[in-house]
């Protein structure tokens, strides 16, 4: 049985098993796509078939999309790491946070953890809003300091830095420096009308007393790259693709040294590192290598359990779509026996 074959039947399995209820998976090697795969159902009716071209609701997936417009910006002079949050957003400095760096902020050490909780569902998901509301905000703890996964502000705090730096919405630079070059167009932050015919919804059938508000519209159409972004594992695989060896099909997103830079682990000397967490970062990128070298492997996981990363050292870039929630999170066996097929260990995030 070929590698191919092999990774097909991990999916098919785990979709009959009812472990899964559908997933993607591609796969590119030093730049080439070599595997694109799918198995499974839109949704808990298990009725229509997804394909590579479904998209899902991939959660914090999309963070690491907006790092890595964050780094592009840094490499063409736009920004700089730096740089106060205040000389492009100048509403922001106020009640604590005037001396808040773009390096605090994608090392998630801005202060602004969590979202304000006077926010309705809908507010926070609206741009104009949300940004007003976080620009006004009190820090939760000292600017700098220890790291706090900005769960829902990440997407936010960063995305409008890059709008303000850019002087451009963020959907024109996202369309500028990611989709349009490595001609993507699976991917979105803030779904379209037309759009929802073609996605996957989550299944949330486990926690039957739960509201999955990752499957309302006004959600899902709202911006907020921090966790609404929908996507196919193929866009993801390719970003990844981009960021290391030769990119993807030849197109490189971001320079060797700036990967080196964002792929450094950002603690503080007393800050206390448990490596079976997934709470490792860099500037933006959660790092998921080998103890020994925890920066080799890059990228971000979602709460349903979808990711993307990049292996420096084996070439391999990876895109997986998931749509059933799952008691285990944040342990997934399906991507633990694709990456056992694939000689990669294992990730927790």
């Amino acid at each position: 049985m070929n590698l191919e074959t092999k990774l097909q039947q991990i999916l098919n399995d785990t979709v009959a098993s009812g472990e899964e209820c559908g997933c993607q998976l591609v796969v590119y090697r030093h730049g080439e796509l070599l595997y694109d795969l799918s198995a499974g159902y839109t949704d808990a009716s298990r009725k229509q078939k997804i394909d590579s071209q479904t998209l899902f609701p991939v959660f914090s997936v999309g963070k690491g999309v907006v790092t890595t417009l964050m780094h592009i910006l840094a490499e063409h002079g736009i920004l700089s790491y730096d740089d106060p949050v205040t000389k492009y957003w100048p509403e922001y400095g106020c009640n604590g946070k005037e001396n808040t760096t773009i390096r605090d902020v994608l090392s998630h050490r801005a202060g602004l953890f969590t979202m304000p909780p006077e926010l309705t569902l809908a507010e926070r998901f609206d741009w104009a809003t949300v940004s007003a509301t976080l620009a006004a905000a009190v820090p939760e703890d000292t600017v700098g300091g220890k790291h706090h996964y900005h769960a829902y502000t990440y997407g936010v705090l960063t995305g409008i830095i890059a709008e303000r730096a850019a002087g451009k919405p963020f959907e024109e630079l996202l369309k500028e420096n990611i989709l349009e070059p490595l001609q993507i167009d699976t991917l979105f932050f803030g779904l379209p009308p037309e759009k929802f015919v073609n996605l996957a919804k989550i299944d949330g059938t486990i926690f039957s007393d739960v509201r999955i508000e990752y499957n309302e519209p006004n959600v899902l159409s709202g911006l907020n790259p921090s966790s609404n972004g929908c996507m196919n594992a193929g866009a993801i695989a390719r970003l990844y693709a981009s960021l290391i060896g030769s990119g993807a099909d030849g197109v490189r997103l971001l320079r060797d040294d700036t990967i080196e830079n964002a792929t450094r682990l950002c603690r503080l000397p007393d800050e206390p590192l448990n490596f079976e967490s997934w709470d490792k970062f860099g500037l933006g990128y959660a790092l998921c290598g080998p103890r020994k070298n925890i920066g080799r492997m890059f990228g971000h996981g979602g709460a349903a359990g979808s990711e993307g990363f990049a292996d420096k050292e084996s070439g391999y870039a990876v895109g997986f779509t998931k749509n059933r929630l799952n008691t285990t999170h944040p342990v997934h066996p399906t991507r633990n026996a694709v990456s056992c097929t694939l000689g990669l260990p294992e990730r927790i995030w």
